[in-house]
């Protein structure tokens, strides 16, 4: 059964080259279902650029992993397992950009009715450490 959500994210963006610590809050309105021992949040992401591209993401919470997928003309994908590197990509208009996601910690408090997920990683592009991330993502059933 699928039920409607609000989400927050919060994202924290370091670039290693950078001093300037980067954050970006959004809101949205999605869905929320289970299905096959794994819940599901799903939602259209509004932000610069990405066009109302449709965003899933499948949280496994007995494999303490969370699997960020995002359709066209953003398509992205994340894959956030704590303490290991897994391998992910970015399109752009230019092409697709081969990253890979090492995840620090995951923490996730999950409920019936409302959830939250912080996960602190780091993002590789060709090899090289780019970017320090602190994400949090809260979600709450709507009636």
């Amino acid at each position: 059964m699928t039920k409607k959500v609000s989400i927050k994210l919060e994202n924290e963006q370091k670039l290693i080259n950078d001093q300037e610590l980067q954050q970006f809050k959004n809101h949205y309105q999605g869905d929320f279902y289970l299905k096959n021992q794994k819940l599901y949040l799903s939602y259209q992401d509004d932000a610069e650029g990405i066009d109302g591209a449709q965003t899933i993401l499948k949280i496994d919470p007995s494999q303490e992993r969370v699997l960020l997928l995002r359709q066209d003309p953003a398509a992205m994908k994340q894959d956030f397992s704590s303490g290991s590197k897994k391998p992910g990509y970015f399109k752009t208009a230019y092409g697709e950009i081969k990253l890979a996601v090492k995840t620090k910690s995951l923490v996730m408090e999950l409920e019936a009715e409302s959830g939250l997920i912080e996960i602190d990683y780091q993002v590789y592009l060709g090899g090289e450490l780019n970017a320090e991330h602190r994400l949090k993502i809260n979600y709450k059933v709507v009636n």
